[in-house]
């Protein structure tokens, strides 16, 4: 039987506040339907599992638990989803969870590494206690310092750290200091974030002008998008910059996604994609307890070709040379220095010009 090497996200949408500038499909005021949101998030994963295992043999090389916020949920109503994946992974799986430092113990911690989880990623966003408001993030600094203290107690040694910039609040001072705290704590990674108005967030709807104006200044200050990445990287320098937003011990997650595997996904506004078919779950906690039947999208071939131009050339990914199919303006970019090829692939110098790239070779 064929082995099919796949990753596994599964979504916890529960929170206990929402914030401003979040479009992530997370839940307020839902907490008292954890217990059997986590039973079913088991049984679904137990069928999927299933289903897939009769048409192959089945090995996940890393899981990723995200939100909403994971750390919200008991650690006790993880075992039985546990308890489903566990027998399918490869040796040395990567196994992530994010938190937020305001709700993390030591127990709790404790509780994941036994469990096998073995990467932790922190929802930080920032060390400004101006800046975490505007954001409405509800944790302070200590929080966050207690958080990794606690961690290196219950034996992460894998740490990663968010870090959002382009608010109203953010200058070349700020962005200085909270890149320079960041380096002084014992991480292994950090994902550093320029914030969006995305649809489906408070932020977006609103479209404040003053913050639309004042993120206009922002980025003049720093001569545009483009300079700001190049700020931060080199703040940064002391971590590998693999992706345009990430730097440290490469996530094996998230390398599989830019590589364009397979994965599966569970939980409310959860989404998988094998083999070109792309499925995704109801956002709705009380219609994800009800039962349902997937969404599915057929991928053409196209939308995949284009998805592994913008992958690629955003991250140490790279493109497959054969796949490109505009040449001419491949050999343009190529002779310009802005792309290099080694072996079959082609690789972007900067990151940050990684869409544009992209955009010019479709």
């Amino acid at each position: 039987m064929q082995s099919e090497n796949l990753s596994l996200y599964l979504h916890i949408p529960f929170c206990d506040s929402k914030c401003g500038y979040c479009a992530f499909n997370s839940k307020i005021n839902k907490n008292h339907l954890q217990s059997i949101y986590m039973q079913k998030l088991a049984v679904y994963l137990r069928d999927k599992l299933k289903n897939l295992q009769q048409k192959c043999k089945v090995q996940i090389a890393s899981v990723y638990i995200g939100g909403g916020t994971p750390s919200v949920v008991e650690s006790h109503l993880y075992a039985d989803v546990f308890k489903e994946f566990l027998p399918f992974l490869e040796n040395g799986a990567e196994i992530s969870i994010e938190a937020n430092p305001n709700h993390l113990s030591l127990d709790w911690l404790r509780a994941m590494r036994a469990f096998g989880v073995n990467r932790l990623s922190l929802g930080v966003q920032s060390f400004n206690r101006q800046k975490l408001a505007f954001l409405e993030r509800e944790h302070r600094n200590e929080n966050t310092f207690l958080a990794i203290d606690y961690a290196q107690k219950a034996g992460f040694e894998n740490l990663s750290m968010d870090l959002i910039y382009g608010t109203p609040l953010c200058d070349e001072a700020l962005l200085e200091q909270e890149l320079k705290t960041a380096l002084e704590l014992p991480l292994s990674h950090i994902s550093a974030y320029h914030l969006s108005l995305d649809p489906g967030s408070r932020f977006y709807r609103q479209k404040e002008q003053v913050y639309v104006e004042s993120q206009k200044r922002f980025e003049g200050e720093f001569g545009g998008f483009l300079s700001i990445g190049h700020f931060i990287k080199a703040h940064l320098e002391k971590f590998l910059h693999y992706e345009v937003s990430n730097y440290g011990k490469i996530s094996t997650h998230n390398l599989h996604y830019w590589k364009g595997g397979d994965y599966i996904g569970i939980g409310a506004g959860a989404v998988g994609c094998i083999g070109g078919v792309r499925t995704s779950m109801p956002k709705s906690i009380e219609r994800f307890l009800e039962g349902f039947s997937e969404q599915k999208e057929i991928l053409t071939q196209e939308d995949r070709e284009l998805e592994h131009l913008f992958l690629g050339f955003r991250s140490c990914v790279g493109v497959e040379r054969k796949k490109i199919l505009n040449q001419k303006h491949l050999e343009i970019l190529l002779q310009e220095g802005i792309l290099f090829q080694k072996d079959e692939r082609v690789f972007a110098k900067d990151y940050f010009l990684g869409d544009e790239i992209a955009l010019f070779l479709s």
